[in-house]
């Protein structure tokens, strides 16, 4: 029974006319205790059968034209070819992206402090959804996705993530992260990483110029998604997208 909406957080910067984006909350969901609200992640431990239910959710509210292809995400930057990928070695790929010109196939990004970042050509032709952390950075995996445009022009929009003002990391970060303004200097604490905009920075590079970033902290606001860094042990929320036209 589906009998209260899951909230979601509005998605901008696509293309208005053929393609949909929905980015999720934990809010109305079935889960309990640490996974409580609208977990959509089946490996975080929390019960199956209620994760399940949670998805069913999302497919009605949202009428979701088939279901979502949820990847099994490594902090990688293996993009996964969807229109030339059989549909039997799809489910569960190891990957932390999705790329496809195909109408009605929903590509979907769990995240709980890393960020979804969803792409579409600017005639809404091709889209890929990402999933990004500091390793899958590091790794090259926007460069991936935006590469499957194979030269299109491309627009962005990055979702809610962790933020500079709660991403401590360690000094090993400084030769990682190199570049002025993604480490924020803090006399006497951990020095802090900007991942939205080392990210935004990696677009730029690729060659998107035009991007949308939520600026919404998944650790600030844990109340509404969930937050890895925050709570440990917790769920996941997702990010979707999909053409709705051939």
């Amino acid at each position: 029974m589906i009998n209260a909406l899951a909230d979601f957080h509005s998605v901008f910067g696509l293309p208005d006319q053929g393609v949909r984006a929905v980015c999720t909350t934990r809010q109305a969901g079935s889960s309990q205790g640490v996974y409580q609200g609208l977990n959509l992640a089946t490996y975080v431990g929390d019960d199956s059968e209620v994760v399940m239910r949670n998805r069913e959710r999302l497919t009605h509210q949202f009428d979701l034209p088939g279901d979502p292809l949820w990847l099994n995400q490594v902090h990688g930057a293996q993009i996964l070819e969807v229109d030339q990928t059989p549909l039997c070695e799809r489910l569960d790929a190891e990957a932390d992206g999705a790329i496809t010109a195909a109408s009605n196939t929903v590509l979907a990004i769990l995240t709980a402090d890393c960020l979804p970042i969803l792409l579409s050509s600017y005639d809404g032709s091709r889209i890929a959804a990402v999933h990004a952390g500091w390793r899958g950075l590091l790794a090259g995996v926007i460069e991936a996705a935006v590469a499957g445009f194979q030269g299109a022009p491309v627009c962005a929009w990055i979702g809610p993530g962790i933020g500079p003002c709660h991403f401590e990391v360690g000094p090993e970060f400084k030769a990682l992260f190199p570049e002025p303004g993604l480490l924020l200097d803090r006399p006497g604490q951990q020095d802090c990483l900007d991942l939205p905009q080392a990210a935004h920075r990696c677009l730029h590079r690729a060659g998107v110029t035009q991007v949308v970033q939520s600026e919404r902290c998944t650790v600030c606001e844990v109340d509404t998604f969930y937050s890895y860094r925050k709570e440990g042990v917790t769920g996941r929320f997702a990010s979707l997208l999909w053409r709705t036209r051939g």
